[in-house]
């Protein structure tokens, strides 16, 4: 068992430093959704386009489905 000592340590210190970097990875692809999140979201005028757009389509979808006769 003293033989697998030094490899052992040393197995546990390359596993610790690959979780660290998957860690890491993880940080930074959080931060990549929460940045596209507030593109995709934003107030300014392109998020606003899109709220508009949208909010256009479902009056319009709406509308249709009011028009359209309850019997088919």
């Amino acid at each position: 068992m003293k033989n697998h000592g030094p490899h052992l340590l040393q197995d546990a210190l390359e596993l610790r430093a690959h979780i660290r970097g998957l860690k890491a990875l993880l940080e930074f692809q959080r931060w990549q959704i929460e940045v596209l999140n507030d593109r995709l979201y934003a107030s300014e005028s392109g998020g606003k386009a899109a709220q508009r757009l949208l909010a256009l389509k479902q009056r319009e979808d709406e509308a249709a489905r009011r028009r359209k006769p309850s019997g088919s």
